[in-house]
């Protein structure tokens, strides 16, 4: 019985709202917890009998904070605050590269015919492609990747811990870089012809029709590595351009 009660207190913990502060510049929000999960590598059969594999993309998913619908409301409101951005970095040494970012709307958004809408969404799904499947369908068909891809990750884990953090809402900055909505499928993003580093996930609340943050972006305290990968043989595909391959 103590552990069934346990299990559910955790669960309740777990799924609590984040709690929104007024406060003389702005608003806090403490503590903000977003979990990055499920981890998966997206395999790739290559070569002209399709006999060897490698990797195509690694894909994960990220928690969105978990605000009350009043607290919603009052963010719209007050500040003219929208939607959270989401953004993706990558540390590569002494190399820092800002891959791109989504949005997830606060307020559901209609669709179709008969005015389906969708709700603000729970989570985001990632998927980080190598440079020679990231183009499109057409480069993910090729027997003999584009770029002479190669590389299978052999290393990679979630880093960190999902502990909680704060975040301020207050001062607008404009936020000029284009941003890829929200949607079933997951946001995809080039990481070029390496995928080695670690992926580090940023969060602002967003106006999605000004283009404006109304905070710096926030670090959350989870991490993608990935630490290594293999070069994988593909003798069938010596000497053949991926570019005539079609």
């Amino acid at each position: 019985m103590k552990a069934v009660l346990l299990t559910l207190l955790l669960a309740l913990s777990c799924s609590r709202n984040v709690e929104v502060t007024r406060t003389s510049m702005g608003a806090e929000m403490n503590p903000v917890k977003m979990e990055i999960s499920h981890l998966n590598e997206i395999e790739w059969r290559v070569g002209m009998k399709k006999e060897k594999t490698i990797t195509q993309s690694i894909t994960f998913i990220v928690d969105m904070p978990k605000v009350s619908d009043d607290d919603l409301e009052y963010l719209t409101q007050k500040f003219d605050v929208d939607a959270w951005i989401v953004r993706l970095i990558a540390v590569r040494g002494s190399e820092t590269q800002d891959l791109g970012s989504l949005y997830s709307l606060f307020k559901p958004r209609k669709s179709g015919r008969r005015g389906i809408t969708s709700g603000t969404a729970s989570s985001v799904s990632m998927k980080i492609f190598y440079a020679a499947a990231y183009a499109s369908e057409r480069f993910r068909s090729f027997k003999c990747p584009a770029f002479n891809h190669s590389k299978k990750i052999s290393s990679m884990e979630i880093a960190g811990k999902n502990s909680g953090f704060s975040l301020s809402i207050g001062q607008a900055f404009p936020y000029s870089e284009k941003s890829q909505h929200v949607e079933l499928t997951p946001s995809s993003f080039n990481g070029g012809h390496t995928l080695t580093g670690e992926y580090f996930v940023e969060i602002a609340p967003y106006n999605s029709q000004k283009k404006y943050i109304h905070s710096r972006f926030k670090r959350i305290p989870m991490s993608i590595v990935v630490e290594q990968e293999d070069l994988i043989r593909i003798e069938s595909c010596d000497g053949i351009d991926s570019e005539i391959q079609q």
